[in-house]
Protein backbone atom coordinates (compact mmCIF):
# COMPACT_ATOMS: atom_id res chain seq x y z
CA UNK A 1 0.00 0.00 0.00
CA UNK A 2 1.65 3.15 -1.11
CA UNK A 3 0.76 6.56 0.77
CA UNK A 4 2.04 9.67 -0.56
CA UNK A 5 2.69 12.63 2.19
CA UNK A 6 3.10 16.43 1.90
CA UNK A 7 6.77 17.61 3.16
CA UNK A 8 6.26 20.76 5.29
CA UNK A 9 8.40 23.95 4.51
CA UNK A 10 8.91 25.46 7.97
CA UNK A 11 12.40 26.62 8.77
CA UNK A 12 13.71 27.14 11.58
CA UNK A 13 17.19 28.81 13.03
CA UNK A 14 19.37 26.21 14.79
CA UNK A 15 21.42 27.59 17.93
CA UNK A 16 25.16 26.61 16.81
CA UNK A 17 28.01 26.46 19.32
CA UNK A 18 31.27 26.29 18.12
CA UNK A 19 33.80 28.25 15.73
CA UNK A 20 32.90 31.32 13.68
CA UNK A 21 30.87 30.55 10.43
CA UNK A 22 30.00 32.49 7.49
CA UNK A 23 26.67 30.98 7.28
CA UNK A 24 24.10 30.38 10.12
CA UNK A 25 22.77 26.62 10.42
CA UNK A 26 18.85 25.95 9.41
CA UNK A 27 17.06 23.32 10.36
CA UNK A 28 13.85 22.25 8.48
CA UNK A 29 10.82 20.09 9.43
CA UNK A 30 10.54 17.64 6.59
CA UNK A 31 7.73 15.49 7.87
CA UNK A 32 6.25 15.08 11.40
CA UNK A 33 3.56 12.69 12.62
CA UNK A 34 5.69 10.10 13.91
CA UNK A 35 6.24 8.31 17.44
CA UNK A 36 9.69 6.86 17.00
CA UNK A 37 11.54 8.10 13.98
CA UNK A 38 15.32 6.46 13.53
CA UNK A 39 18.17 5.09 10.61
CA UNK A 40 17.63 7.55 8.21
CA UNK A 41 19.39 6.55 5.05
CA UNK A 42 20.37 8.41 1.98
CA UNK A 43 20.40 6.76 -1.16
CA UNK A 44 21.68 9.08 -3.72
CA UNK A 45 21.60 6.83 -6.99
CA UNK A 46 17.74 6.82 -5.95
CA UNK A 47 17.57 10.39 -5.00
CA UNK A 48 15.73 9.12 -1.91
CA UNK A 49 15.96 9.01 1.83
CA UNK A 50 15.04 6.16 3.68
CA UNK A 51 13.66 6.07 7.15
CA UNK A 52 11.85 4.04 9.79
CA UNK A 53 9.41 4.34 13.01
CA UNK A 54 10.70 2.02 14.75
CA UNK A 55 7.07 1.45 16.90
CA UNK A 56 4.68 2.12 14.35
CA UNK A 57 6.36 -0.41 12.19
CA UNK A 58 6.47 1.53 9.17
CA UNK A 59 9.40 2.12 6.62
CA UNK A 60 9.53 5.46 4.54
CA UNK A 61 11.07 6.99 1.92
CA UNK A 62 11.12 10.28 0.39
CA UNK A 63 12.13 11.45 -3.25
CA UNK A 64 14.04 14.22 -2.92
CA UNK A 65 13.15 15.89 -6.49
CA UNK A 66 9.78 15.75 -5.74
CA UNK A 67 9.04 15.81 -2.22
CA UNK A 68 6.99 13.22 -1.84
CA UNK A 69 6.71 10.67 0.94
CA UNK A 70 6.02 6.87 0.56
CA UNK A 71 5.41 4.56 3.43
CA UNK A 72 5.25 0.54 3.74
CA UNK A 73 3.70 -0.65 6.79
CA UNK A 74 5.67 -3.72 7.64
CA UNK A 75 3.49 -5.18 11.03
CA UNK A 76 6.07 -8.25 12.20
CA UNK A 77 7.59 -5.99 15.27
CA UNK A 78 9.52 -3.58 15.82
CA UNK A 79 11.40 -2.33 12.09
CA UNK A 80 14.48 -0.46 12.98
CA UNK A 81 16.68 -0.49 10.07
CA UNK A 82 16.42 0.06 6.72
CA UNK A 83 19.87 0.31 4.37
CA UNK A 84 19.75 0.29 0.20
CA UNK A 85 21.04 -3.06 -1.43
CA UNK A 86 23.94 -2.21 -3.63
CA UNK A 87 23.13 -2.64 -7.38
CA UNK A 88 19.31 -3.03 -7.06
CA UNK A 89 17.49 -0.03 -7.00
CA UNK A 90 14.42 0.15 -4.66
CA UNK A 91 15.73 -2.95 -2.99
CA UNK A 92 16.51 -2.50 1.21
CA UNK A 93 17.40 -4.43 3.88
CA UNK A 94 14.46 -3.54 6.98
CA UNK A 95 14.96 -5.40 9.82
CA UNK A 96 12.04 -6.75 12.06
CA UNK A 97 12.22 -7.65 15.82
CA UNK A 98 15.39 -9.92 15.65
CA UNK A 99 15.06 -10.76 11.85
CA UNK A 100 16.87 -9.35 9.16
CA UNK A 101 15.18 -9.13 5.64
CA UNK A 102 14.66 -8.02 2.20
CA UNK A 103 12.15 -5.84 0.96
CA UNK A 104 11.43 -4.51 -2.41
CA UNK A 105 10.00 -1.13 -2.70
CA UNK A 106 7.88 -1.49 -5.63
CA UNK A 107 6.28 -4.67 -4.75
CA UNK A 108 2.65 -4.48 -4.62
CA UNK A 109 2.35 -5.99 -1.25
CA UNK A 110 4.05 -5.60 2.05
CA UNK A 111 4.19 -8.31 4.69
CA UNK A 112 4.53 -10.98 2.34
CA UNK A 113 7.31 -9.10 0.21
CA UNK A 114 9.60 -10.04 3.37
CA UNK A 115 12.22 -12.26 1.94
CA UNK A 116 13.82 -13.70 5.47
CA UNK A 117 17.81 -13.18 5.15
CA UNK A 118 19.11 -13.65 8.37
CA UNK A 119 18.23 -14.02 12.64
CA UNK A 120 20.44 -13.06 15.24
CA UNK A 121 20.12 -13.06 18.89
CA UNK A 122 18.48 -16.96 19.11
CA UNK A 123 16.88 -17.90 22.44
CA UNK A 124 16.46 -14.19 23.49
CA UNK A 125 12.97 -13.74 22.29
CA UNK A 126 12.79 -9.85 24.19
CA UNK A 127 15.41 -8.56 22.64
CA UNK A 128 15.19 -6.61 19.09
CA UNK A 129 17.41 -5.29 16.61
CA UNK A 130 18.80 -1.44 17.11
CA UNK A 131 20.94 0.44 14.75
CA UNK A 132 23.22 -1.16 12.16
CA UNK A 133 25.91 0.56 9.29
CA UNK A 134 27.51 -1.28 6.12
CA UNK A 135 31.50 -0.66 5.85
CA UNK A 136 33.68 -0.05 2.60
CA UNK A 137 33.34 -3.90 2.25
CA UNK A 138 29.38 -3.70 1.62
CA UNK A 139 28.93 -5.95 5.08
CA UNK A 140 26.25 -5.41 7.43
CA UNK A 141 27.17 -4.49 11.57
CA UNK A 142 23.86 -5.11 13.23
CA UNK A 143 23.20 -4.57 17.14
CA UNK A 144 20.75 -5.39 19.11
CA UNK A 145 19.52 -4.64 22.56
CA UNK A 146 17.82 -6.10 25.25
CA UNK A 147 13.97 -6.11 26.40
CA UNK A 148 12.74 -2.41 26.46
CA UNK A 149 9.40 -1.84 29.14
CA UNK A 150 8.49 1.71 30.39
CA UNK A 151 11.69 2.86 29.33
CA UNK A 152 14.04 0.82 30.83
CA UNK A 153 15.90 -1.75 28.55
CA UNK A 154 17.40 -5.18 30.31
CA UNK A 155 21.32 -4.45 30.58
CA UNK A 156 23.90 -6.72 28.71
CA UNK A 157 21.58 -8.91 26.95
CA UNK A 158 22.37 -7.35 23.23
CA UNK A 159 25.25 -7.74 20.75
CA UNK A 160 27.05 -6.33 17.79
CA UNK A 161 27.28 -8.47 14.69
CA UNK A 162 28.76 -8.47 11.18
CA UNK A 163 26.33 -10.06 8.41
CA UNK A 164 27.92 -10.92 4.64
CA UNK A 165 26.78 -12.41 1.81
CA UNK A 166 28.93 -15.19 2.47
CA UNK A 167 27.85 -15.62 6.58
CA UNK A 168 24.07 -14.67 6.67
CA UNK A 169 23.55 -17.72 8.43
CA UNK A 170 25.17 -17.48 11.48
CA UNK A 171 26.74 -13.84 11.81
CA UNK A 172 30.19 -13.57 13.05
CA UNK A 173 29.39 -11.94 16.79
CA UNK A 174 31.68 -8.53 17.37
CA UNK A 175 30.74 -6.83 20.55
CA UNK A 176 29.30 -8.88 23.61
CA UNK A 177 27.75 -7.36 26.18
CA UNK A 178 25.61 -5.12 24.96
CA UNK A 179 23.08 -3.13 26.28
CA UNK A 180 21.48 -0.55 24.04
CA UNK A 181 23.81 -1.35 20.36
CA UNK A 182 23.51 2.35 18.60
CA UNK A 183 25.81 4.39 16.23
CA UNK A 184 28.56 3.07 14.21
CA UNK A 185 30.75 5.18 11.55
CA UNK A 186 34.41 4.34 10.13
CA UNK A 187 37.10 6.65 9.33
CA UNK A 188 38.19 7.67 5.71
CA UNK A 189 40.74 5.36 5.90
CA UNK A 190 38.83 3.06 7.40
CA UNK A 191 41.42 2.35 10.13
CA UNK A 192 39.18 3.55 13.10
CA UNK A 193 35.48 1.91 13.84
CA UNK A 194 33.48 4.33 15.98
CA UNK A 195 30.47 2.95 18.11
CA UNK A 196 28.10 3.66 20.58
CA UNK A 197 26.42 1.19 23.83
CA UNK A 198 23.96 3.96 24.78
CA UNK A 199 23.82 2.82 27.89
CA UNK A 200 27.87 3.35 28.66
CA UNK A 201 27.09 7.17 27.20
CA UNK A 202 30.14 7.01 25.96
CA UNK A 203 31.49 7.16 22.04
CA UNK A 204 33.95 4.20 22.01
CA UNK A 205 36.90 4.04 19.09
CA UNK A 206 38.20 1.02 17.85
CA UNK A 207 41.26 -0.08 15.49
CA UNK A 208 39.55 -1.61 12.71
CA UNK A 209 40.95 -3.47 9.52
CA UNK A 210 38.95 -3.31 6.83
CA UNK A 211 40.11 -6.78 4.82
CA UNK A 212 38.81 -8.57 8.03
CA UNK A 213 36.46 -6.82 9.60
CA UNK A 214 38.73 -7.27 12.62
CA UNK A 215 38.14 -4.71 15.55
CA UNK A 216 40.60 -4.53 18.84
CA UNK A 217 41.88 -1.87 21.45
CA UNK A 218 38.43 -0.48 22.50
CA UNK A 219 38.72 2.65 24.23
CA UNK A 220 36.63 5.63 25.17
CA UNK A 221 36.83 8.68 22.81
CA UNK A 222 34.42 10.79 24.62
CA UNK A 223 31.87 10.65 27.30
CA UNK A 224 28.66 12.49 27.89
CA UNK A 225 29.32 12.63 31.49
CA UNK A 226 32.80 14.28 31.48
CA UNK A 227 31.89 16.77 29.25
CA UNK A 228 28.10 17.26 30.79
CA UNK A 229 26.00 16.78 27.69
CA UNK A 230 22.87 15.76 28.39
CA UNK A 231 21.39 12.62 27.63
CA UNK A 232 22.43 9.47 26.16
CA UNK A 233 24.33 9.12 22.81
CA UNK A 234 22.10 7.42 20.18
CA UNK A 235 22.74 7.23 16.33
CA UNK A 236 25.99 8.93 14.92
CA UNK A 237 27.69 9.50 11.45
CA UNK A 238 31.07 10.87 10.33
CA UNK A 239 31.82 14.13 7.75
CA UNK A 240 34.88 14.72 5.26
CA UNK A 241 36.87 16.23 8.54
CA UNK A 242 36.88 13.72 10.26
CA UNK A 243 34.34 15.36 12.81
CA UNK A 244 31.27 12.92 14.36
CA UNK A 245 27.60 14.31 14.94
CA UNK A 246 26.05 12.45 17.19
CA UNK A 247 22.32 12.50 18.16
CA UNK A 248 21.57 13.17 21.70
CA UNK A 249 18.42 11.03 22.95
CA UNK A 250 16.61 12.83 25.80
CA UNK A 251 19.06 16.21 25.36
CA UNK A 252 17.67 17.65 22.63
CA UNK A 253 20.87 18.09 20.39
CA UNK A 254 22.87 16.90 17.84
CA UNK A 255 26.66 17.62 18.92
CA UNK A 256 29.92 17.90 16.69
CA UNK A 257 33.12 16.09 17.93
CA UNK A 258 36.66 16.37 17.14
CA UNK A 259 37.09 12.37 16.36
CA UNK A 260 40.81 12.73 16.59
CA UNK A 261 40.88 14.71 20.29
CA UNK A 262 37.62 13.76 21.53
CA UNK A 263 36.63 17.44 21.91
CA UNK A 264 33.01 18.82 21.84
CA UNK A 265 32.96 21.22 18.79
CA UNK A 266 29.38 22.31 18.22
CA UNK A 267 25.99 21.76 19.77
CA UNK A 268 22.60 22.21 17.39
CA UNK A 269 19.40 22.60 19.33
CA UNK A 270 16.69 20.35 18.00
CA UNK A 271 12.69 21.27 18.35
CA UNK A 272 12.27 17.94 19.70
CA UNK A 273 14.11 16.10 23.17
CA UNK A 274 14.66 12.42 21.68
CA UNK A 275 16.58 12.68 19.17
CA UNK A 276 16.84 9.67 17.71
CA UNK A 277 19.64 9.53 14.72
CA UNK A 278 21.51 11.78 12.08
CA UNK A 279 22.70 11.06 8.50
CA UNK A 280 24.27 12.95 5.58
CA UNK A 281 21.97 13.55 2.53
CA UNK A 282 21.34 15.36 -0.57
CA UNK A 283 23.44 15.27 -4.08
CA UNK A 284 26.42 16.56 -2.59
CA UNK A 285 25.78 15.21 0.84
CA UNK A 286 25.36 18.56 2.68
CA UNK A 287 21.88 18.28 4.25
CA UNK A 288 22.52 16.77 7.98
CA UNK A 289 19.04 15.12 8.34
CA UNK A 290 17.86 14.13 11.82
CA UNK A 291 15.23 11.87 12.99
CA UNK A 292 13.05 12.78 16.03
CA UNK A 293 10.57 10.60 18.32
CA UNK A 294 7.91 11.13 21.02
CA UNK A 295 7.41 7.78 22.54
CA UNK A 296 7.34 7.84 26.18
CA UNK A 297 6.30 11.89 26.36
CA UNK A 298 3.54 12.74 29.00
CA UNK A 299 0.50 15.27 27.47
CA UNK A 300 2.40 18.20 28.90
CA UNK A 301 5.91 17.37 27.10
CA UNK A 302 4.25 16.19 24.13
CA UNK A 303 2.01 20.16 24.27
CA UNK A 304 5.84 21.79 24.94
CA UNK A 305 6.89 19.55 22.20
CA UNK A 306 4.77 19.69 19.22
CA UNK A 307 7.20 19.02 16.52
CA UNK A 308 8.86 15.85 18.73
CA UNK A 309 8.92 12.69 16.53
CA UNK A 310 9.76 14.86 13.01
CA UNK A 311 12.34 14.24 10.36
CA UNK A 312 13.99 17.33 10.33
CA UNK A 313 16.69 18.27 7.89
CA UNK A 314 19.69 20.73 8.48
CA UNK A 315 21.27 22.92 6.17
CA UNK A 316 24.28 25.33 6.26
CA UNK A 317 26.15 23.28 8.93
CA UNK A 318 29.58 23.86 7.03
CA UNK A 319 30.29 20.38 6.29
CA UNK A 320 29.79 17.66 3.92
CA UNK A 321 29.54 13.69 4.71
CA UNK A 322 30.54 10.95 3.02
CA UNK A 323 27.71 8.85 0.52
CA UNK A 324 26.72 5.91 2.81
CA UNK A 325 28.20 2.35 2.19
CA UNK A 326 25.11 -0.13 0.56
CA UNK A 327 24.97 -4.00 1.37
CA UNK A 328 26.88 -6.05 -0.89
CA UNK A 329 24.68 -9.38 -2.05
CA UNK A 330 25.17 -10.94 -4.80
CA UNK A 331 21.92 -11.71 -6.64
CA UNK A 332 19.86 -10.47 -4.24
CA UNK A 333 16.91 -10.06 -6.45
CA UNK A 334 16.52 -13.44 -6.46
CA UNK A 335 17.12 -14.78 -3.36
Amino acid sequence: MWIKITVLTVFLVIITVGSFRSTTPLIKNVYRGGEHFEGPHFAKDEGALYWVDISQQKVYRLDVDTGNITRKNIGYGPVSLVIRVKDYPKLVLVTSRTEVYFLSWDAKDEDTSLRLLSAVDIGFPDNRCNDGKVDAKGRLWLGTMGKEEMGTVDKDQGSLYMITENDYINPETKVRPVSISNGIAWTADNKFMFYIDSATRNIDVFNFDLETGTIKNRRVLFSFQANNVTGVPDGMTIDRDGNLWVACYGGGLVIKIDSRAGKLMEQHKIPASQVTSVMWGGYDYSILYVTTANRGLNPVQKAQEPEAGSLFAIYNTGATGFPENQFVFGNADKY
